[in-house]
């Protein structure tokens, strides 16, 4: 749809809450990828079949929890896991409502693979939405300050003259070059302007919505900080925000591996979770070497 049969669809008002709505929606959309795309998970789909990934890092985005599970009849699984009964010693369900698009079983919670996506099994998708707010408010921040750039006056006129002037002003935001008015139409009689006097603030608010993403992929376990910053960083400060990121990582992190290693054991399979050597190639990814170490071999040693 052309930008000019969208203005003649909405109003100013609509169109104003359409790219509010879309601009947020398409921040958290950027956010829910780079969350759901930290891990890799090696065999998982080959067993699963083909979206058991994307399902679990998404389940586990929106709801903070998972299961796998071996169905009698259709296989492998990952599915959403909901409590459906009283809390152990250990604050955890005894039994699960396991579901999907059409699919629906109530289990004991040793009959599956519980993993969480924190070890409070808090969403991702909570935090997700706090930092795409800020981003978009930024992002809409930019765009009032561009567009009083662009139009730096406010047009006054009697109710006479509002139509001429809602078209003069259209045009103008427009980006056409000439406004084109009628002969008889005296534009220095009928319109008053006021310079609304706008400050240039682009750039500090480009820094201020890089310095929000930066926080939220803090928040993941990525390192953010750009080249500049850590060569103004001593030695020190370099590996005290190095060992920060390491532990936001971990938080994600080690639920994973300790759900991979127990899927392996139950089922005696071959799956492998690591890191995601394209988002994080500020780390070691040697300490992140999933579970190719001496505790898996062990596991399959046993089976």
């Amino acid at each position: 749809m052309s930008k000019m049969n969208f203005r003649k669809k909405f109003t100013e008002q609509d169109l104003s809450a359409l790219i509010n709505n879309a601009t947020y929606d398409d921040w958290f959309r950027r956010l829910q990828n780079i969350a759901t795309n930290m891990f890799e998970w090696e065999g998982l789909d080959d067993v699963f079949g083909f979206g058991a990934t994307r399902m679990l890092e998404n389940a586990l985005f929106f709801y903070g929890r998972a299961a796998f599970y071996k169905d009698p009849e259709k296989g492998y699984l990952v599915l959403n896991a909901n409590p459906s009964d009283k809390l152990n010693v250990y604050h955890l369900p005894a039994r699960l409502m396991l579901w999907s698009i059409g699919y629906t079983k109530h289990i004991d919670f040793d009959e599956c693979v519980y993993i969480q996506n924190n070890f409070e099994e808090y969403p991702t998708s909570m935090t997700t939405q706090l930092y795409a707010t800020r981003l978009y408010e930024s992002e809409r921040t930019m765009d009032v300050n561009r567009f009083g750039l662009k139009t730096p006056v406010l047009l006054e006129g009697d109710e006479k003259s509002m139509l001429t002037l809602k078209n003069v002003y259209m045009q103008y935001s427009g980006n056409m070059p000439v406004i084109f008015g009628r002969k008889n139409f005296n534009l220095t009689e009928k319109i008053n302007s006021i310079n609304t006097k706008v400050d240039y603030l682009l750039d500090k608010l480009e820094d201020h919505k890089h310095d929000i993403l930066n926080d939220y992929l803090t928040f993941l376990g990525i390192n953010s900080a750009n080249t500049d910053k850590r060569e103004r960083m001593i030695v020190d400060e370099v590996k005290s925000n190095d060992d920060f990121i390491k532990y936001c990582l971990n938080i994600f992190y080690k639920p994973r591996l300790d759900a991979c290693k127990r899927l392996n054991k139950k089922y005696g399979l071959n799956i492998k979770v690591k890191v995601n050597s394209d988002l994080f190639d500020n780390i070691d990814l040697d300490e992140y070497d999933n579970i190719g170490d001496e505790d898996y071999e062990q596991i399959h040693d046993n089976n």
